[in-house]
């Protein structure tokens, strides 16, 4: 039975309004009646409802086949208030998803959005801001301002709390408006907050409340900030391995695992005779796969620091995902190389794998190499790299690896594989 309100809202959208249009649209929907739904929600794109461009667009953006008209459709959403169309146009227009990159531009567009008062778009730009000096003023200020709507930030706010040794009410509050939030986090930032308050002295933990400067933080992100060579240490040689120490921050690593928290579902496995992905219980952890949806600048960036360190064009990245291992899951050995097939044919061979260790308050849960026989357990910004495929690019068949169970707490890891060309999502 189809829930009271339809016959008004079809009055209504029969009568042209856009709203109407796009609230009958998700009833029709949720009712499934998808081809009807789909008729009224282009007609309120159609008619300048922002909410409808939007929801059109990161359908179209599912396949980069779409790009360019995702595209337009977020900038009419933007030019009718939509933040959130905004900030994911700022995503298109920095990473060049159909139109030309202009990291700039993208820049300005989540600034505006901050500065007229959206928490997303302000700990977006202070992430940004962190990224480049773990201390920046100006990031500070816009996370303390963001927090209290916006979970993600909350969660960096109180991270970096964890990291200076000191927590007031205010941050104790955000960690319980967390784990109200059912945040998976949450218990692990208690405990770290606890012990980190108890063994250091206190320092500040929020800013100033004068008013920022918005040129000047502008000025900040204008450009990529130059990236120094990594320090680049063997782990082994067959594999190729390599770890890089300290890559990103405890708060960086804090806002990617916030940020894929909602999107988690089973992991999957590519499937070695057809190359489908499939669910398996070879794999046991979830999965949260960042796509340019799922994105904004801050993830962007991490993305493109990632690719520096590799070494590999940023386009030959395939999405980052962020796995989460709850104690007794695992991922069994396995190869990351790909067989022919589809996917294979989107970008080439997967040729290079980067981990990066977002936590280290578990047991259990090191990266093995099988062939070597060792294993590798990151601390959080660590990143380990290996190679997948020979010189020659044939498959690696010493690089099988695998995650060893987890036997207590929660263990959090960043994959991003590299392809020998670019990667067409």
């Amino acid at each position: 039975m189809m829930p009271p309100n339809i016959s008004e809202l079809r009055n209504r959208a029969e009568a042209g309004e856009p709203r109407a249009q796009y609230l009958l649209a998700a009833a029709l929907a949720s009712s499934g009646a998808r081809d009807e739904a789909d008729q009224w929600l282009h007609a309120a794109a159609k008619n300048g409802e922002a909410d409808a461009s939007y929801t059109l667009a990161t359908r179209q953006l599912q396949t980069h086949k779409g790009a360019a008209s995702a595209h337009e459709l977020l900038k009419g959403a933007a030019q009718h208030g939509s933040t959130v169309a905004r900030r994911l146009l700022a995503v298109l227009v920095a990473e060049g998803i159909g139109a030309e990159a202009d990291w700039r531009g993208a820049v300005s567009l989540v600034v505006a959005a901050a500065q007229e008062g959206d928490a997303s778009a302000q700990r977006e730009i202070a992430m940004l801001l962190l990224l480049a000096d773990a201390d920046d003023a100006d990031a500070v200020h816009l996370l303390d301002r963001a927090a209290a709507q916006d979970a993600v930030a909350a969660a960096v706010c109180v991270r970096r709390s964890i990291r200076l040794g000191a927590a007031d009410t205010r941050i104790r509050s955000l960690l319980q408006n967390l784990g109200a939030l059912r945040y998976p986090n949450a218990g692990s930032l208690t405990a770290a907050l606890k012990q980190a308050t108890l063994s250091s002295s206190p320092q500040q933990v929020t800013s100033s409340h004068a008013a920022l400067d918005w040129e000047r933080v502008q000025g900040k992100l204008d450009g990529d900030a130059p990236l120094a060579p990594p320090v680049v240490e063997e782990l082994c040689a067959a594999p190729d391995a390599k770890i890089i120490r300290g890559a990103f921050s405890a708060e960086a690593c804090e806002y990617v695992i916030a940020c894929a928290s909602r999107h988690l579902a089973p992991s999957h496995t590519v499937d070695p005779r057809t190359g489908a992905s499939r669910q398996d219980a070879y794999r046991t952890s979830l999965t949260a796969t960042l796509g340019p949806v799922d994105l904004d600048l801050a993830l962007v960036a991490v993305n493109r620091r990632v690719a520096h360190l590799v070494g590999s064009p940023h386009g030959n990245g395939e999405f980052l995902s962020v796995l989460h291992y709850s104690s007794g899951q695992e991922y069994k050995p396995h190869f990351d190389w790909l067989p022919p097939g589809d996917d294979f044919d989107r970008g080439g061979q997967r040729v290079t794998t980067a981990l990066i260790y977002l936590n280290d308050d578990y047991e259990g849960g090191e990266t093995h190499f099988l062939g070597p026989d060792i294993q590798f357990k990151g601390a959080p910004g660590d990143v380990l790299i290996f190679q997948n495929a020979l010189p020659d690019g044939l498959p690696d068949k010493g690089s099988r690896h695998a995650s060893l169970p987890v036997t207590q707490g929660a263990k959090w890891l960043g994959s991003k594989w590299f392809r020998g060309k670019k990667y067409n999502f």
